[in-house]
């Protein structure tokens, strides 16, 4: 076969360019080889060194600023952490030297509830204890505390206490009456402009007046009107703070009585 000078052209040409190709491939064959041994030995210089090599990428880090610790706070109060300190110490004054008097409890020798069994009454099941404490820490004062209780329809009586009659002028039954807070719970009114106490109690027993309901709600209007009037808190038998929920369990604690003597009735 006969070559003319075209052909060989042709021949020469693909054989060159083969050649390029050739050397092309070779060399970036090569050449990554070495970049990749060089990425790979700087990286893990890197690695060696603790990972501080700026121009080495990876995932951010984020980094969070230490927490101080106690010792290194300023010393000042928040404002809640003040109003519950100053809750604190007010609560702290408000703690009696000595507990509820003797009269509170309805076995114990001279109260009234366990001289009126004597005579023939029938024993307390319940009693309703309401307690206003001053939050002054001299106490109510004699003369200011038998203004309040006067106008509220107590009487001085039985037993050296007030009562709270059927009538405001002491007739009829007696609906609740009221006990010094301290023992031994008694008031003396040939004393009464040096008196001074730290609380008084409310107290209403059952069974006792017809209309318990009734009688309670104008014993927590004359409690709620000595607090009002002297800067006194309602406090409940256990001395918490009286809610409105504790009002409503003393309520439902006469429903209860109610229910239970209906039964017995029956």
């Amino acid at each position: 076969m006969d070559f003319g000078l075209r052909e060989w052209l042709i021949i020469i040409g693909i054989i060159v360019i083969a050649g390029i190709l050739f050397d092309g491939w070779r060399r970036m064959r090569g050449g990554k080889g070495t970049l990749k041994f060089k990425l790979d030995r700087r990286l893990a210089d890197s690695l060696a060194d603790g990972g501080d090599d700026g121009e080495v990428l990876g995932p951010a880090r984020v980094v969070r600023p230490a927490e101080p610790a106690l010792g290194d706070l300023p010393h000042r109060a928040t404002p809640s952490a003040t109003r519950s300190a100053r809750a604190s110490a007010r609560q702290r004054d408000l703690e009696f030297d000595e507990p509820v008097p003797t009269l509170l409890n309805p076995l114990d020798e001279g109260d009234a509830y366990a001289q009126r069994g004597e005579s023939g009454g029938a024993p307390m099941e319940e009693l309703l204890v309401i307690n206003v404490v001053c939050r002054d820490p001299q106490g109510f004062k004699g003369p200011e505390l038998l203004q309040s209780i006067l106008e509220s329809g107590l009487r001085f009586g039985d037993m050296d206490i007030f009562h709270r009659h059927e009538s405001m002028a002491g007739h009829g039954e007696v609906l609740f009456s009221m006990a010094n807070g301290v023992k031994p719970g008694t008031f003396d009114l040939d004393d009464i402009d040096l008196f001074t106490t730290r609380a008084v109690s409310f107290f209403l027993g059952l069974p006792g007046p017809r209309h318990p309901k009734q009688a309670f709600d104008v014993m927590i209007a004359a409690a709620r009107k000595l607090a009002h009037e002297l800067d006194g808190e309602l406090k409940d038998d256990q001395r918490s703070v009286m809610t409105a929920q504790t009002i409503e369990h003393y309520r439902q604690r006469i429903t209860d009585f109610e229910r239970r003597h209906l039964t017995k009735q029956r």
